[in-house]
């Protein structure tokens, strides 16, 4: 298991504010059940035919002889050889030896029409199985850098927040059924099952856990995010409306009165005395003073837009010195630069402009970032700035 960072909670809820018509309630932490099946399949390696091997098979197909008996007569070879070559043939899937008569296989006919020798190597792969509907996941899910848990739970070390996840239940019981119909699909390899496979069976199922947020509207509609990118999951999004029970559970929540919620948040927060508003968005916002972003056990100058997570809801920090919004977007950009999915400074860019939109400052350029970082001390984050393409 990876060491990095589960995908984190404030990330899912900076982007669905910035949807258009919707109105963003409550946020929920989920793992969504999935099973993890390991199959074991035939791919088949291209290698030189050895002559014999190439004109034994010619022979069967080509001149009708389907005898060893006479396949040694016919090319001047001892019994013995001729053994030896259909007997390998008969391993690697070439053909069959039936009472004497020889016949190739489709795998021999195959190799034959293409001029290679066709050997079946056995290789194990892994497929994602989404557990309330049985549909396989997209490739992009099998990625390496995306956390798959083998139990519904996450190590504290790997949370970025102190999101609780809910696990998500379904009693569906596997079934193999369900990899044979993947196999049979034509655009399967789209689903992480190469086309080149052949043969597959099913080796194993296990349960897995895909964390998720799951972002409830005004109008009860679901966005689903996970760390498969910054933008909506829209494969979980869809299976949110085709199963009820999970709209069902989101329900089930209390719903809370928020002005009351954050008012008693602002007073234990000791973040001193803030202004809560409701945007025409319908989020909430908590206006608060330079002083309250000065670091621990303040609130960090990267919270400052970002949001605050209680009871499934969110809060928007922030707070109206321009200056100490510029800093705060500066001190993010330069976060990003770190980030394995920035790979250019065009990335990097076009990730900064919308993050110094949601805080209402001009965008720093590159060069801005490489002031403020020396300027501040931070030079480990010039090596990143300077690796970009």
């Amino acid at each position: 298991m990876t060491s990095r960072a589960i995908y984190a909670a404030r990330r899912a809820v900076e982007h669905a504010v910035t949807v258009p018509g919707v109105r963003p309630l409550r946020l929920f932490p989920v793992l969504w059940p999935l099973w993890q099946v390991e199959i074991s399949a035939n791919v088949y390696e291209e290698q030189a035919y050895e002559v014999i091997d190439r004109f034994l098979e010619r022979a069967v197909v080509e001149g009708g002889i389907d005898s060893r008996d006479e396949l040694a007569r016919f090319f001047g070879l001892q019994p013995a050889l001729v053994d030896r070559c259909l007997a390998f043939l008969g391993v690697i899937g070439h053909l069959t030896v039936d009472g004497g008569v020889v016949r190739l296989t489709e795998l021999g006919l195959q190799s034959l029409r293409a001029g290679v020798r066709l050997t079946p190597k056995e290789s194990r792969q892994k497929v994602l199985i989404e557990r309330f509907t049985g549909r396989p996941l997209p490739r992009r899910y099998h990625h390496g850098s995306l956390h798959v848990l083998p139990e519904p739970r996450i190590p504290d070390h790997l949370l970025a927040d102190r999101s609780r996840f809910l696990p998500l239940f379904t009693p569906t019981a596997f079934e193999p059924a369900i990899v044979d119909a993947l196999a049979a699909r034509p655009d399967r390899t789209e689903y992480n099952l190469p086309s080149r496979l052949r043969d597959i069976t099913t080796v194993a199922a296990q349960d897995a856990y895909l964390p998720a947020y799951l972002v409830e509207t005004e109008r009860h509609a679901l966005l689903a995010y996970t760390a498969i990118g910054d933008e909506r999951d829209t494969f979980l999004e869809e299976i949110c409306r085709d199963v009820p029970s999970v709209q069902l559970k989101i329900d089930a929540e209390t719903r809370l009165d928020r002005r009351e919620l954050w008012t008693e948040w602002l007073a234990e927060s000791r973040h001193g005395p803030g202004r809560l508003q409701q945007l025409r968005n319908g989020v909430w916002r908590v206006t608060l003073s330079p002083a309250a972003f000065s670091g621990a056990p303040r609130l960090s100058l990267s919270s400052v837009g970002s949001f605050q997570l209680r009871k499934y809801h969110f809060l928007q920090l922030w707070c109206d010195d321009q200056d100490l919004r510029g800093r705060a977007v500066a001190e993010r950009a330069l976060g990003m630069a770190r980030l394995s999915e920035v790979r250019t400074q065009n990335d990097l860019v076009e990730r900064i402009g919308v993050l110094a939109d949601r805080l209402e400052v001009k965008p720093p350029s590159v060069a801005d970032l490489r002031a403020y970082a020396t300027t501040n001390g931070l030079h480990d984050h010039l090596s990143h700035l300077d690796a970009l393409a």
